[in-house]
């Protein structure tokens, strides 16, 4: 028998179908965005810079602020390097970055809401466990003091999860839960903490490792609107990347597809997952970066195609889906196709916009900070398991 959870997930799948193939999507001719980069983020003090991917990176008093995060120092994964996890915490400060204090532990995969008293970092994970601690980082430019205080924690270990904040709620959506794949959606009133976190309706469809989220001004209100994602091989099913927009709206407390990610010229589809996702100018959300919806769902469906060539005593495909596995983390970055385009969706218009293709988007993991109409883009992988230490910066068009 099928459990109600399965049936509403192919339902909501069914009407992903029926809802079309893709949303069209303008080309702004006349937008040109310059950027620039920034000095790179430091290594730890007994390692060279080498970036990190999955980071904590916000910004309080107008300090850019990057904490946690993990790479291979000592030699890449290809040759069997030992992932690193890291709790340095940086600022950027006008003589360059300044290492300012630590996590209480090691970190990354968790999400980083910016507040008004600070950034907060939530969940994640490192080598040993993932856990549901959330703690605030708050920083006195005048004094170049930080204070890294605890938040209640999540109701349970969460990591590869997105975060977003308005007006003083910060929302969570996603991620592992308890290790498995899940459509938790959870708020946290930071005027009420000692109501600790809320546990609202889950979002439908597939569960949504590694997506997006961003909160703005829709016409129906404020609303979080969360993308990308993906549902791994779960009881020996297909994995899942999802290709649309979901929308909660917080005053009916219920879910929506807004719409659909607009596809690349030739149809394929895009995906978000590991991508980034900013609020600009309050009622827009920019949408950046993060794997190639193609190459990403090959790698991760091979093992239940390999294993069902197996079962069928298929040795040519057997071979071939071997060979692939084998080869997949050796090809050049160029391979991996990950996504260059700024894509804009205006809440109000429901319409996509095109800002361009800028090869400083081409990264999954990365940390997205927007202040005003600068937009920052921290670290991220290249490739699997190549992290990159730049850091850039572009001035968005405020039209």
């Amino acid at each position: 028998m099928y459990n109600k959870q399965q049936i509403t997930g192919w339902l909501f799948l069914l009407l992903l179908c029926v809802a079309g193939c893709g949303q069209p999507v303008s080309k702004k001719e006349d937008t040109m965005i310059n950027w620039t980069k920034l000095p790179d983020l430091p290594g730890a003090a007994d390692t060279v810079s080498l970036g990190v991917s999955a980071p904590f990176a916000g910004v309080h008093n107008e300090t850019l602020i990057v904490a946690g995060g993990c790479n291979f120092p000592d030699k890449p994964v290809t040759e069997g390097g030992a992932k690193r996890y890291y709790s340095e915490i940086f600022a950027l400060l006008p003589d360059g970055w300044k290492e300012i204090g630590r996590l209480p532990r090691p970190a990354a995969y968790g999400a980083t809401v910016s507040t008004p008293e600070g950034i907060v970092c939530i969940g994640g994970n490192n080598s040993d466990s993932s856990w549901g601690d959330v703690c605030r980082i708050s920083y006195n430019p005048a004094k170049g003091e930080v204070t890294v205080c605890a938040l209640p924690s999540l109701p349970s270990p969460m990591d590869n999860l997105s975060a977003a904040f308005t007006g003083q709620e910060i929302y969570v959506a996603g991620g592992n839960e308890n290790g498995q794949p899940c459509h938790t959606f959870l708020r946290l009133t930071l005027a009420r903490l000692e109501k600790g976190w809320e546990q609202l309706p889950d979002f439908p469809g597939a569960a949504r490792v590694q997506p997006v989220l961003a909160a703005g001004e829709s016409p129906q209100g404020t609303c979080v609107y969360l993308a990308g994602g993906f549902q791994p091989i779960r009881n020996e099913e297909e994995p899942i990347v999802p290709t649309d927009v979901l929308a909660f709206d917080p005053a009916t407390s219920t879910w929506r597809q807004e719409t659909l990610l607009p596809p690349f010229k030739d149809g394929a589809n895009r995906t978000l997952t590991g991508g980034c996702a900013v609020t600009f100018q309050t009622d827009k959300i920019l949408f950046m970066g993060g794997v190639n919806y193609d190459c990403f769902l090959a790698a991760i469906a091979r093992p239940i195609h390999l294993a069902k060539a197996e079962a069928a005593q298929d040795p040519a495909a057997v071979t071939r889906l071997r060979a692939e596995a084998e080869a997949y983390m050796h090809h050049p970055v160029e391979w991996y196709r990950f996504n260059t385009a700024l894509l804009q969706y205006d809440l109000s218009a429901k319409a996509w916009s095109d800002l361009g293709e800028y090869e400083q988007l081409a990264r999954a993991g990365a940390g997205a900070v927007i202040q005003g109409n600068r937009l920052t883009i921290i670290n991220g992988e290249l490739k699997p398991g190549i992290r990159t230490p730049q850091v850039n910066q572009a001035i968005l068009p405020q039209k």
